[in-house]
């Protein structure tokens, strides 16, 4: 038993670095948001967002697949959004590092729960099961409504636009989505206007 409460001990000590591992978004002005908090908002919405969805999804196993699809960000860090669309090379690069890093997730957990987590982890990637859809779709929503709650006069000027959009393919499925969606995409477009930006200009 020791040596399973070690092991066990190990693995926290593995995903507690998502605590410290910075993403682009603001909280404050010196506070960047981490991969932990996210992860941890994200399973927040997925909660409340659950219950109105028309499409009945496992609850328990989309709040697995939340906590675990930042975790290969724990050894390798975040990719910001930007740089991955952008740049068809990181993103290669990207793909590449996370598939070797859950691999090592899954032999570091071990068992029938490691695999648990690596297939959790290709059923988000892979995005075509119920549940990873309304993740994927969440996850895009929950950036997009953090990311307003400070600032965004910190943003590249392409982003602006981009940001808008961005969640909307992800969402078109249920219709509490489309909504949450146009909600947030609303209150984007004050807080650009808020602060100055003119996107017909960009």
């Amino acid at each position: 038993m020791n040596e399973i409460a070690n092991d066990i001990l190990k693995f926290l000590a593995f995903s507690q670095k998502l605590k410290s591992q910075q993403r682009t978004i603001k909280l404050a002005k010196d506070r960047h948001e981490s991969s932990a908090d996210h992860s941890w908002h994200l399973a927040i919405m997925a909660m409340v967002v659950a219950p109105h969805l028309k499409k009945k999804i496992d609850l328990l196993k989309s709040l697995k697949m939340v906590l675990i699809h930042d975790l290969v960000e724990a050894e390798i860090g975040d990719t910001p959004y930007g740089d991955s669309i952008s740049n068809s090379e990181i993103k290669k690069e990207k793909v590449r590092k996370e598939n070797e890093e859950i691999k090592k997730i899954e032999k570091l957990v071990g068992g029938e729960l490691g695999k648990e987590i690596r297939n959790l982890w290709h059923e988000f990637e892979e995005n075509k099961t119920n549940e990873a859809k309304f993740v994927k779709a969440i996850d895009s929503l929950e950036a997009n409504h953090q990311s307003i709650m400070y600032d965004v006069d910190y943003w590249e000027n392409w982003f602006y636009p981009v940001a808008l959009t961005k969640a909307d393919k992800y969402c078109e499925h249920e219709e509490i989505l489309e909504a949450i969606n146009s909600e947030i995409t609303k209150n984007m477009r004050k807080k650009f206007e808020e602060a100055g930006v003119d996107l017909n200009n960009l």
